[in-house]
């Protein structure tokens, strides 16, 4: 039996003198899979709530070149967040961006294509692009 467990889902925390038990793993996964559907259930409602869409997804960094990201429809705004980290907001119109900090100029130039946005920089951390990260990514249209 586990002598800990963690704050927001109570899962099981062992220490060297625990013993395991295969109910303890039973347990914390019908607690997981009960919070991932309720989490998926929630999600499902976002798209229809207000006046606009929204669309999420992730990408992996490659760590060179140029991102594209299509989606179902053309954004009013995308965001892209690396998780704890940097946010990149893009707004459509062709476009190329300057980025200034204390020890180095940055740019990003974006392009679109009806609904597929295509962005590059001379940083790949900044560009959203580092190699393996995960990126996630949401994005907003008007609700038909």
């Amino acid at each position: 039996m586990p002598s800990n467990q963690t704050p927001n889902y109570q899962l099981s925390q062992w220490s060297r003198d625990d013993r395991v038990l295969m109910e303890d793993f039973n347990s914390d996964n019908a607690k997981i899979d009960g919070a991932l559907g309720e989490h998926a259930r929630q999600l499902a409602k976002l798209p229809f709530c207000g006046n606009c869409q929204i669309y999420a997804t992730t990408y992996q960094g490659t760590g060179s070149g140029r991102n594209t990201l299509t989606f179902p429809q053309a954004p009013a705004l995308v965001v892209i967040a690396e998780h704890g980290k940097n946010v990149l907001f893009l707004l459509p119109g062709d476009i190329t961006y300057p980025f200034w900090s204390s020890t180095k100029d940055y740019s990003m130039t974006v392009t679109w294509d009806g609904n597929t946005v295509t962005w590059y920089g001379n940083d790949v951390k900044m560009q959203m692009n580092a190699k393996d990260k995960t990126y996630h990514v949401v994005a907003f249209w008007a609700k038909d």
